[in-house]
């Protein structure tokens, strides 16, 4: 965006500011500082609150008027703001979310077009930089930069209009007309694939969606054990309310141990990719005794996904 419309105009200082500026939400990362996994559930809240924003924006623009003393406050302030919006509007395009109205309220909305790491949006940003590396285009920077940007816009539509079809293909292929829970998440390497996940029960159907041919795929159905009295009493707890409304789709897992206890895990299946084959992520785990006390267990949920039910 420096690049494309405001180096000419304002001066190359305009490219360390909106640089800056475009990761000045992510200082909300700062709570994995405390090693503490829970902190999972703050990320994208206060430095991703548009409320919040614009007094983040003019602290920094505060603190970048010695990297840019040719720009004013007014300046430096409506670049802040501009980077930092943008990030924000790059972070609801996946399937993340983001807590935009943090403190007030904890929804957290998302658009899910694409994988949190696209690979062809990567290319679009980064190709003016390294085109211009080539003597003749060096001065076509701008240009090459709106046109990246164009290109952005254009990949975005393309991502959404996938996912449109996408969830019509999904509809489609579910057998139950009016499922408890249905949605389409991105699939990493573009918008050719995407994870159709129904919910019937407690019973979930994982299909991998191709919107490009109208193919659709039923890879798996997993269980979850959301009814069972031990989860139930995990949900009763201030994380476990938490975690409830922070995942999407929520797979609950029991294991009896010795002594009447039990250990319960939970994922979210928003974090579970068909084409890259892996362990769950961002799981949390609880003990519960025979009494129905819970404690958090910190132990990492790690190992392969839950059976597919018989």
């Amino acid at each position: 965006m420096a690049n494309a419309f405001f180096r000419r105009r304002f001066g190359r200082e305009t490219v360390p500011v909106l640089a800056i500026a475009s990761n000045l939400p992510d200082l909300d990362a700062a709570v994995h500082l405390t090693l503490d996994p829970r902190a999972l559930l703050l990320r994208r809240t206060f430095g991703h609150s548009v409320l919040l924003l614009p007094f983040w924006s003019a602290g920094l623009a505060l603190a970048l008027r010695r990297l840019a003393p040719r720009l004013d406050f007014r300046r430096l302030f409506g670049l802040s703001l501009l980077g930092a919006a943008v990030h924000l509007l790059f972070d609801l395009i996946n399937s993340f979310g983001v807590v935009l109205l943090w403190p007030l309220s904890d929804w957290r909305p998302e658009l899910a077009i694409v994988f949190i790491v696209d690979l062809v949006l990567t290319g679009l940003l980064l190709a003016p930089p390294l085109l211009a590396a080539i003597p003749p285009l060096r001065r076509r920077l701008a240009g090459l930069s709106r046109v990246s940007l164009a290109g952005v816009c254009a990949y975005l539509l393309l991502c959404g209009a996938s996912r449109l079809v996408a969830g019509e293909a999904l509809r489609a292929a579910a057998d139950a007309p009016r499922p408890e829970f249905s949605y389409v998440f991105p699939e990493p390497l573009g918008p050719h694939r995407w994870r159709g996940v129904v919910r019937e029960s407690d019973t979930y159907r994982l299909y991998l969606i191709h919107p490009f041919s109208g193919r659709v795929d039923l890879e798996e159905s997993v269980r979850t054990s959301a009814g069972d009295p031990r989860v139930q009493a995990v949900l009763r707890t201030d994380l476990g309310r938490s975690l409830s409304r922070f995942f999407k789709a929520s797979v609950w897992t029991v294991r009896d141990l010795p002594g009447g206890a039990a250990r319960v895990s939970v994922h979210d299946l928003r974090f579970v990719t068909l084409v890259l084959r892996r362990a769950p992520i961002f799981g949390y785990s609880f003990l519960v005794d025979g009494a129905g006390r819970v404690e958090y267990d910190p132990t990492p949920l790690l190992g392969d996904r839950p059976p597919e039910p018989p």
